[in-house]
């Protein structure tokens, strides 16, 4: 019942986030762009033909969790004689977070008994009052560790085994914030009654993003590298696909090419054009074979 209820909550949260999309490519430029960003609307209409990596994104999210929690228990039966820690409070390790008075010591003869932190990190639940009595094994304290994060999120069948345990991922809140992380494991199985596989993600620790908030992630997929080009530079003539290349000679030639996959604004040259060839990136209907050139000398496309 708790995954079915986290998968709605995760299904939800998707939908609004536009689901599987084109997303961004190499050094955070847009799928479309690669090494084809010097190909935008301004400067020369010729781009030179160069090898970039494209690729698709599908977006999951989650709740952040802490990476560690750890619930400090009593180690000896008697009173609670002093807390010394409040909810919200940062501690460190070895920090003494309350002292118990044994039971049998009725005459006070022995030192307190301390409960000390064992990681450093943040109190969340303080469990037990002063002078309350206590038994041994009984849960005082709870503490959060501030070492960094952990994520569950959920992916489909057809995804799970094209996204790479270990890349680094980005996420993002619905604030605006984002968090550096990585994803570490993958379920080798899948939850039978959704069909859907775990990914764990863990991430810094961040002083604007908290425990608890819903952060998504866009993980990559399809990735693919080839000689990309403007969709609106391919030219469709009796059944085939052209590009106008430009020659030597500063003249126009009608260059046939083999289409792939699209990539947003862009799409993969599988055949006819090979990598430093000039083209025209912005046509305007009236070219024809052999002749001249117009505009600057080809743009240098963006490392």
């Amino acid at each position: 019942m708790r995954k079915a209820a986290i998968v709605l909550m995760i299904i939800s949260a998707l939908c609004l986030a536009a689901g599987v999309s084109a997303q961004q490519g190499p050094g955070g430029r847009p799928a479309g762009g690669g090494d084809n960003d010097a190909q935008g609307a301004g400067g020369s209409p010729i781009a030179v033909a160069q090898m970039s990596e494209q690729y698709h994104s599908i977006t999951v999210g989650g709740r952040l969790e802490p990476q560690s929690r750890i619930v400090h228990k009593i180690s000896t039966g008697g009173y609670v004689q002093a807390v010394l820690v409040r909810e919200g409070q940062l501690v460190e390790a070895g920090q003494e977070l309350l002292s118990i008075r044994r039971k049998d010591d009725v005459m006070e003869l022995y030192k307190p008994v301390p409960l000390v932190a064992r990681i450093s990190g943040r109190v969340s639940e303080v469990l037990v009052q002063l002078e309350a009595e206590v038994s041994s094994g009984d849960s005082a304290v709870v503490i959060l560790g501030t070492e960094g994060y952990l994520l569950e999120a959920y992916v489909s069948d057809k995804d799970a085994f094209r996204i790479d345990v270990g890349q680094a991922v980005i996420g993002r809140t619905a604030g605006g914030s984002s968090i550096t992380g990585f994803l570490r494991s993958r379920s080798p199985e899948p939850d039978y009654s959704t069909g859907l596989f775990e990914l764990n993600f863990q991430f810094s620790n961040s002083q604007r993003i908290g425990i608890g908030e819903f952060v998504l992630i866009d993980l990559p997929i399809d990735r693919v590298r080839g000689l990309f080009v403007p969709r609106d530079a391919v030219v469709r003539r009796y059944g085939s696909y052209y590009l106008w290349t430009v020659a030597e000679s500063q003249v126009l030639e009608a260059r046939q090419v083999t289409l792939g996959a699209l990539f947003g604004d862009l799409v993969l040259i599988r055949g006819g054009l090979e990598p430093g060839q000039r083209y025209l990136r912005r046509l305007t209907g009236r070219e024809r074979e052999g002749a001249p050139v117009a505009g600057a000398p080809a743009d240098t496309p963006a490392r």
